[in-house]
């Protein structure tokens, strides 16, 4: 059975649970974690982590189909976004922090999940005209059986 808010749960905690261990590399606290929408007014923390559901397919044929269960494709967008800083230290702090957050994807396997990949990862400098915050966006596809 398909639980939506129990993927999102089950999400958030385990980067919750990882994250850190790979930011620690690169001198990077832990992120405030959110599922809200993405505001950059409300959230003003030197770091965040905003995570968004983008879609949930269902294919029926795959290379994980079996004759016991069904399959999920869901995509989720992972925005990090730094704040309060030089423009340099920013880039910089955006740059390391998608690195560990790639290498925590590859490393360490979600609960119950066939596979996860990030398929693609954006920068963006100068958001909102403005060179103090600057964010990532990484497309993390995440294949589970239901």
């Amino acid at each position: 059975m398909i639980d939506f808010k129990r993927q999102r749960d089950d999400l958030i905690e385990y980067i919750e649970n990882n994250y850190l261990d790979y930011l620690i590399e690169y001198n990077i606290e832990k992120p405030f974690i959110t599922d809200e929408f993405i505001d950059f007014d409300k959230f003003k923390k030197k770091f965040v982590c905003y995570i968004e559901f983008d879609s949930s397919s269902f294919p029926t044929v795959n290379q994980f189909n079996d004759d016991c269960s069904n399959i999920e494709n869901l995509i989720t967008n992972i925005y990090l976004v730094f704040r309060e800083d030089t423009a340099n230290n920013l880039n910089d702090k955006m740059l390391n922090a998608t690195t560990a957050f790639i290498k925590m994807i590859k490393k360490e396997q979600m609960n119950k999940i066939i596979n996860s990949n990030v398929n693609r990862v954006d920068f963006f400098k100068y958001i909102e005209g403005n060179n103090n915050i600057v964010s990532s966006k990484l497309i993390l596809e995440i294949n589970k059986e239901i």
